[in-house]
């Protein structure tokens, strides 16, 4: 085992979240692209790892930008819609309120043990996400594919002159314990636990196998240890379309995602912004400053399927200070991440992504898809904000 810990990657960008204004990580990275920037790695975790799959297709800003306005990609966002009536009945409907009011009721108790008891068996919550999941994905199985044959088609000549940056993507398992080769009998006997997984290029796995353990470790394990199994699951051989769709399984938005070998996979969530691993890989991170989670949906969710609350976990990221810089004697291996100004993105880009409306007669969430060249016009607006927000950080910053 190698001691040499020289790390891998110049530069790593955080895509992390976004959900359906994950256009805006593509403007950001156009951005660095244009100031000699460029990230060599990109970490994706739920809408962000949308935006990486999309870099991986056509690094080059121009060709990233005509994927970005496709029809091809308006398919793919078209494709994500709320469940209808007939599919969702009454007692479904009666059963998601429930359920809200029940996390929202859950995550208000003072004490962890209080809240560990009172939560439903493991059984009850992949039921729970799966049938009260709010939207699903019209064929599945293909999905992305219009994307990749869009990229590789004679349309476009993506990323021929041009390097790809490497990307690896978060999402997480329901995981039995103490053996992970019998789902059905953990989930009847209710051992399960939540484990992190890490998607990674060879050249990222091969480095981190030659850290220590501890140094793989979830970091929401710290902020729920009964639910979160501590290591963190690196898998190097993969189909980036079924990681992407495993890392945007919301809870309670999309339903959990089954992959052979893995088991049901529930989101990103886990580690939405791994600021731990990027400052491992990097000497310089570009991350996001995130807004709060709100306390009667988001939080309570959040806590429920993950057991920890997020907002403790956003102060922790927010203030985070890799171990290197803390040091004294290694000063220059320390990473300090630039944290580009994207905490208000839902209040400067409302209104430029796909729109929720609730319908009260119906009890659902519906998803209001504009035409095409609306479509446009959003992807337009997110770029844009994403775009000068960066350059306004770099030359603020002197980049």
């Amino acid at each position: 085992m190698t001691t040499n810990h020289t790390k891998p990657y110049e530069r790593v960008q955080l895509f992390s979240g976004g959900g359906s204004r994950f256009g805006y990580y593509l403007g950001s990275y156009a951005a660095l692209v244009e100031h000699d920037l460029k990230p060599d790695m990109i970490i994706g975790t739920c809408g962000g790892s949308l935006a990486a799959y999309l870099v991986k297709l056509a690094s080059d800003p121009k060709d990233l930008q005509e994927l970005m306005y496709s029809r091809e990609l308006y398919s793919v966002i078209k494709a994500i819609r709320h469940v209808t009536p007939d599919e969702a009945g009454k007692r479904a409907k009666i059963r998601y309120m429930t359920h809200a009011l029940k996390r929202l009721g859950l995550s208000r108790k003072a004490s962890k043990a209080q809240q560990h008891r009172q939560a439903d068996s493991y059984a009850r919550l992949l039921d729970e996400l799966q049938q009260l999941a709010m939207f699903r994905i019209d064929n599945e199985e293909q999905w992305l594919d219009e994307l990749s044959s869009f990229a590789s088609s004679g349309q476009s000549d993506f990323n021929a002159n041009h390097t790809t940056p490497e990307i690896a993507i978060i999402a997480s398992r329901l995981y039995s314990m103490p053996f992970d080769s019998n789902m059905a009998d953990a989930l009847a006997n209710d051992n399960l636990k939540l484990q992190e997984l890490l998607f990674a290029p060879l050249r990222l796995a091969d480095y981190l196998s030659d850290l220590p353990a501890e140094q793989l470790t979830s970091p929401a394990h710290a902020f729920a240890s009964e639910r979160i199994h501590p290591p963190v699951k690196l898998l190097t051989q993969w189909d980036i379309q079924s990681v992407v769709r495993a890392s945007m399984a919301d809870m309670y938005y999309l339903p959990p995602t089954h992959i052979t070998k893995l088991g049901w996979c529930l989101g990103g969530v886990i580690n939405l912004t791994p600021i731990e691993l990027a400052c491992q890989l990097a000497e310089t991170v570009f991350a996001e400053t995130k807004d709060g989670y709100d306390a009667w949906l988001a939080a309570p969710a959040i806590k429920r399927v993950f057991g920890f609350d997020p907002n403790a976990r956003l102060a922790a990221v927010h203030s985070y200070q890799s171990k290197s810089a803390l040091s004294k004697s290694e000063p220059s291996k320390s990473t300090q991440p630039h944290w580009l100004p994207f905490a208000d993105n839902a209040q400067q880009l409302t209104g430029q992504n796909v729109h929720k409306r609730f319908n009260l007669q119906q009890m659902t969430v519906e998803l209001i898809h504009a035409d095409y060249d609306g479509f446009v016009q959003q992807m337009q607006a997110q770029w844009q904000y994403g775009y000068q927000r960066t350059i306004d950080y770099i030359q603020q910053h002197k980049l």
